[in-house]
């Protein structure tokens, strides 16, 4: 089945007409992308909020302290007496799903306890040394860097992930994000071994360099105490091709190993290890034109000062060149790309992305519709 060239308004009728297409081929897809549609309208309008200037931790190449210095001036007044009124805006605007950043947002739980009175769904980006209140509803990501508490140290300035397990052990709200780098790929079974020993799912994310440590390594600044205590112009954490396919072809041994821990996507492990740029790139901004994640139309980013700011993306210091962030790459699979159209066995792989997305970011105990299909791995064998 071969995609012709066509307008973006073509593209999405093009697109309608092929879904169309392989669920009149294959009933059974229906139930799977009735979930995945699900899925895709949830993430309609999402909104993503600085919450907290402070943190336990100094993490390599922090995404939060390497960037702007302006977008970190907190104004407590206006979460002690506007925060409230603007959640409640935020609502009214249609606001989807809430993703709640900043330094180490469960250092602010009572902003989060607030939230929860107004949004059921969310994500809360977390390095698990404080356990949140049960109160609160919201997906919760935990950050870890490695198996090991030596490396754990280096990488993040303490040595964190045994507390955070302990912390969320069989909390059904968390999910373990595990952030690979050059030196932690071969730690993969090990990390799952410890999730699944504590009731944890597990999923992946790809360390992305900033565009201030990028200029460090390039002007070879010396380390400091801080966010770049490490890397140097000869060793880092960026990825080599090399590194990239060793990153695969773990994920693809853990997807299958650990099949009741692991949730993850075979499709997206081999789209995000790619070597060379993920997005089609703007030579003139340097920015990545067709990231899903980034802040354009309904779309909005708030600073500490609970006003919207003028950001290119959710991760505004991460560089677009070399991103392998795992926000904006699941986002950009929210519209089927024409090559995961062209075959019924390409447009199951699709589905299985996006049922993924689903079970990373939503709770079925909220969003019950995103889980009615089988299985994701399942799906994909069955119908690929």
């Amino acid at each position: 089945m071969r995609i012709q060239p066509a307008g973006r308004l073509g593209l999405f009728r093009q697109a309608r007409h092929l879904i169309r297409g392989h669920i009149a081929e294959d009933p059974q897809l229906q139930e799977a992308y009735a979930a995945a549609a699900h899925i895709i309208h949830v993430f309609g309008r999402p909104a993503f909020y600085e919450i907290s200037s402070r943190c336990n931790l100094k993490c390599e190449g922090c995404y939060y302290f390497d960037g702007d210095a302006h977008r970190h001036d907190e104004d407590p007044g206006r979460f002690d007496d506007g925060w409230a009124t603007f959640l409640a805006q935020e609502r009214a605007r249609g606001v989807s799903m809430l993703y709640f950043l900043g330094a180490e947002p469960a250092l602010e739980e009572e902003r989060l306890v607030v939230a929860s009175r107004y949004f059921k769904r969310g994500n809360v980006g977390t390095n698990g040394t404080r356990r949140l209140h049960s109160d609160i509803p919201f997906r919760i990501s935990i950050s870890a860097w490695a198996a090991g508490q030596a490396e754990d140290a280096r990488l993040r300035g303490g040595a964190v992930l045994r507390k955070a397990l302990r912390n969320y052990e069989g909390d059904e709200r968390a999910i373990v994000l595990y952030t690979l780098n050059p030196y932690n790929i071969d730690e993969i079974p090990t990390m799952a071994r410890a999730c699944r020993d504590h009731g944890l799912p597990l999923t992946f994310n790809m360390w992305s360099p900033t565009t201030s440590l990028l200029d460090k390594l390039k002007s070879f600044t010396p380390n400091d105490d801080a966010f770049f205590r490490i890397s140097t112009p000869e060793k880092s954490l960026m990825f080599s091709d090399d590194d990239l396919a060793r990153v695969r072809d773990g994920l693809e041994q853990a997807i299958e190993d650990f099949p009741e821990t692991v949730i993850y996507s075979s499709a997206y492990n081999r789209w995000s290890t790619r070597p060379g740029p993920l997005y089609e790139m703007n030579p003139e901004s340097g920015i990545a034109e067709d990231c899903g994640s980034r802040i354009a139309g309904g779309f909005r980013y708030y600073g500490m000062d609970l006003r919207s700011q003028p950001v290119k993306c959710c991760t505004p210091a991460v560089d677009c060149n070399a991103c392998r962030l795992y926000s904006g790459g699941w986002s950009s699979h929210f519209v089927p790309r024409p090559e995961q159209l062209a075959a019924r066995s390409d447009f199951c792989q699709w589905l299985d992305m996006v049922l993924t997305i689903g079970r990373i970011f939503l709770r079925p105990e909220i969003d019950p519709e995103a889980f009615t299909a089988m299985p994701h791995k399942q799906m994909a064998m069955d119908f690929s």
